[in-house]
């Protein structure tokens, strides 16, 4: 019994030899039935063949490779394995077109073989093939590019993007081009050639259309956003190549203003800042302080601050006003203290007369800079004085003022007489705070009616200057 064991054994090994030498030996060779095939892409698809050197012993499965310039999943689909049965002595792989999405004249794909464990690939067989693609009509494939102005915006200052369409080929017809503008809504965010629309029109035989993409304005402090620009493809119309998204970045940083804070309010909140007018020899007049913080219109704007003391008249200190513009100073008729004057718990100084507002200033960061930038206003501003008889109130005001807050506005004392208006219409300057003692430099430009505005103001100590109806007015601000 023992050697009739002894002898099984030997004979279920050496047949366990013989039928992995079997395997090895007689593995088909496979490859393709013909170096290249060509299609129409009207067809809809082509079956590629594949030829064993000899039937399949056993059942396998073959697995494929695809290159070229066909999208899968978008031109075309294919199965990556074929499943051979026992005896086969050829297969195929059905390889399915999607026939709008071929957009040139000739694409091609190209298959290969796979290695595998039960056939074999012959180098120097027909191991690879082509199919090529052909079509009659041929859709262009569009490009997008930008052409001018940078792709930093800050959406506060935006400027125009100028970007271009390419296509491969003109088309024969007009174009309907579709444009994916992400978060940007057309007439609320953006113009597209200056109307809220999302579509162009690429005429027909011209290869290429520039257009200007306008940002409209957003006021909105750390706004932060990356916004892809893209053409939508259309079936039957166009296709669109791996360049049809622009990116831009809408950056609105928030400025670090603690280079201003260097000396804290006397009385309430803030910070003081020193003031002076232009002069006309380019020197500069007055060295006045004034407070400011930050405005509630937003963390990029600053609001100045009376810098006063509850004192004679009641008044209370570090309430909002516009006084590092000084506008009392314009009008220095109207500030005596005997006959008609301007209306105000105070009318002698310097920074106090014109009705309070929060903000004057914005400063807007430029592209790349977390130090530099521009002053400038986000909307004009018009300011109230009142004037009256002085001698018929004076004795009234100590009175009145505690009464009403320091409010000339609440008093029932004043007879008032007229009111002064005064507009800032534009303000422009440059900021710079990688130092705390540089200087803030703005110009602003006043639109005033009233006869008494700028009439007895040294022109020499306040170069105030008309330009196109406008009073011009330069200012000098540094940080206490």
């Amino acid at each position: 019994m023992k050697k009739i064991a002894i002898f099984l054994s030997a004979f279920v090994l050496l047949a366990s030899c013989n039928e992995a030498q079997d395997t090895r030996f007689f593995a088909p060779e496979v490859e393709f039935a013909t170096e290249s095939i060509t299609v129409k892409a009207e067809s809809g698809g082509a079956d590629v063949r594949l030829l064993f050197s000899r039937p399949a012993p056993m059942a396998f499965t073959i697995g494929l490779h695809f290159d070229g310039v066909l999208l899968e999943g978008v031109q075309f689909t294919a199965d990556h394995s074929i499943s051979v049965p026992e005896g086969a002595q050829e297969a195929s792989v059905h390889v399915t077109l999607v026939d709008d999405e071929i957009w040139d004249e000739v694409t091609w794909l190209v298959i290969s073989i796979d290695p595998g464990n039960r056939y074999t690939v012959n180098p120097r067989g027909c191991c690879v093939t082509r199919v090529n693609v052909t079509k009659e009509a041929v859709l262009p494939v569009l490009s997008l590019r930008p052409e001018e102005g940078s792709l930093e915006i800050n959406p506060y200052r935006p400027h125009p993007v100028k970007l271009s369409i390419h296509a491969t080929l003109a088309p024969r017809a007009d174009v309907n081009v579709q444009l994916d503008l992400g978060e940007l809504v057309p007439g609320q965010d953006c113009l597209v050639n200056g109307e809220a629309k999302g579509n162009l029109t690429l005429p027909a035989g011209e290869s290429s259309l520039s257009f200007i993409l306008d940002i409209l304005q957003k006021d909105q402090s750390g706004y932060d956003k990356t916004v892809a620009v893209t053409m939508t493809p259309v079936k039957g119309s166009y296709g669109v190549s791996s360049d049809a998204t622009v990116n831009l970045h809408l950056w609105d940083p928030v400025v670090d203003f603690k280079p201003l804070w260097k000396t804290a309010a006397q009385v309430g909140d803030g910070f003081q800042v020193r003031q002076a007018f232009k002069q006309a020899d380019g020197g500069w007049n007055g060295n006045l302080a004034a407070n400011w913080t930050v405005s509630a219109e937003g963390s990029n704007y600053l609001k100045s601050l009376k810098n006063m003391e509850t004192g004679t008249f009641g008044c209370p200190s570090n309430t909002v006003g516009l006084h590092i513009l000084r506008l009392a100073e314009f009008v220095p008729n109207l500030r005596t203290t005997s006959g008609e004057s301007i209306a105000d718990y105070g009318n002698n100084s310097n920074t106090r007369g014109f009705s309070a507002v929060d903000s004057l200033f914005r400063f807007v960061l430029d592209p790349g800079s977390t130090t530099q930038g521009d002053l400038v206003l986000n909307k004009p501003r018009t300011f109230v004085a009142f004037t009256g008889d002085y001698t018929s109130w004076q004795a009234a005001w100590k009175e009145d003022a505690t009464a009403t807050g320091g409010d000339i506005f609440q008093s029932a004392s004043p007879i008032l007489t007229g009111r002064v208006e005064v507009t800032l219409v534009r303000l422009e300057g440059r900021f710079d705070l990688s130092s705390k003692d540089e200087p803030l430099l703005f110009t602003a430009w006043f639109s005033c009616d009233h006869p008494q505005f700028m009439e007895g103001v040294d022109l020499e100590k306040i170069a105030a200057v008309r330009e196109d109806g406008l009073w011009k007015v330069e200012y000098k601000l540094w940080p206490r």
